[in-house]
């Protein structure tokens, strides 16, 4: 039996001979290849040559995939960061978002990072780990209600991916953990990444992931905005007039999300903010293009143009 791939976006499939192993290649050269890039690559190649309607899905899920793979190549441009913030923003929290105690005026976000308990860092931990899996399976919900939803959300996710970076490089700052560590003075540009709080979680369970995760992290200069909340804050914007229970799940997750970035010492409440404005903008960039391509064109006689039902 022959392998031919027919009806819709056919010429996928025979395109991503070329463009995968190019692809593969390209980070081969740059970054150095892992097992993701193999799994994600090949997991797409296997969705094109599968059939019109996973090919449908790829098509549509392509952002999240080629955003992904994306990532890996901050690393490049690391280099032409502005200067790292460290006490101004520390100073702009605590200012904004401080509570006089004893020992002075005490940002929030610290004083919940301080009310430890084993239950919190189970919850706050598996929120925090999951927080590209919780927008991958709002994607393949909306797949089946809702495609042109996903495509939003596909496409926000992108975008708002690239407005982080964007500010990751030109306005580089540091997390809570880094002051908790080395203080407030001149950027240490060589610290390594560090799981903070989310080391109790691997301390809980006997497990290292969160060391793993961050051990890999490319960027430590990289608390504003918090994409971990920008992430959880996008399908709630994408779904939220659909309403009912998936409107109730991505409030909660969202909130739950922002709250864990203040416990386990990865934000203050100011990247928490930034990152629902960067989530907020990519979403309405989006939904605009959305609505200029695929709503018809005033007719030019004046007359309501024509809706095939």
């Amino acid at each position: 039996m022959k392998l031919r791939p027919t009806g819709e976006g056919s010429a996928w499939a025979w395109a991503s001979l070329g463009g995968a192993p190019l692809l593969l290649l390209l980070i081969h050269a740059t970054l150095g290849l892992r097992p993701e890039h193999f799994f994600f690559v090949g997991m797409f190649l296997v969705l094109v040559w599968t059939g019109p309607r996973a090919r449908r899905f790829a098509a549509i899920a392509a952002p999240f995939v080629l955003t992904g793979l994306a990532y890996d190549f901050l690393r490049l441009f690391i280099h032409l960061r502005g200067e790292v913030h460290v006490a101004d923003l520390f100073e702009a929290e605590r200012a904004l978002f401080g509570i006089g105690t004893s020992a002075g005026r005490v940002p929030i976000s610290e004083l919940v990072a301080r009310a430890m308990h084993p239950a919190v860092d189970a919850l706050t931990g598996v929120v925090y780990l999951l927080y590209l899996i919780q927008v991958f399976a709002v994607g393949a919900y909306l797949y089946v209600r809702d495609q042109e939803r996903m495509q939003r959300l596909a496409w926000g996710f992108a975008a708002a991916s690239l407005l982080g970076w964007i500010i990751w490089i030109a306005w580089p700052a540091a997390p809570p953990w880094y002051v908790d560590l080395y203080g407030a003075g001149p950027a240490v540009l060589d610290a390594p990444s560090n799981p903070a709080g989310g080391a109790r979680f691997d301390a809980l369970f006997g497990v290292r992931i969160f060391h793993t995760f961050y051990a890999r992290s490319s960027n430590v200069f990289g608390a504003m905005p918090s994409l971990h909340v920008g992430y959880a804050v996008l399908p709630a914007f994408v779904s939220w007039s659909l309403g009912g229970r998936l409107r109730a799940f991505t409030v909660a997750w969202a909130a739950v999300m922002a709250f864990s970035a203040m416990y386990l010492r990865h934000h203050y409440i100011l990247d928490i903010i930034a990152g629902v404005a960067v989530a907020f903008a990519a979403d309405r960039l989006v939904h605009l293009a959305q609505r200029a391509l695929l709503e018809p064109a005033p007719r030019k006689d004046g007359a309501s143009p024509e809706v095939s039902v």
